[in-house]
């Protein structure tokens, strides 16, 4: 996500918000936020499938 430009480095995650930059369109940031979410509680699985592969 830091590569695509999509999350800063510097970004906070804090307990109720994440700080996104340059996300494409409002679909893009709801994927990105509930897999984030669901990343704080354990379910890796929605951030790995909101990734884009390595080419």
């Amino acid at each position: 996500m830091i590569r695509a430009g999509e999350i800063r480095s510097d970004s906070s995650a804090g307990p109720v918000h994440f700080v996104l930059h340059d996300v494409a369109d409002e679909s893009r940031a709801r994927e990105l936020a509930a897999a984030l979410h669901a990343a704080l509680y354990g379910n890796l699985a929605p951030l790995a499938r909101a990734m884009p592969t390595a080419s």
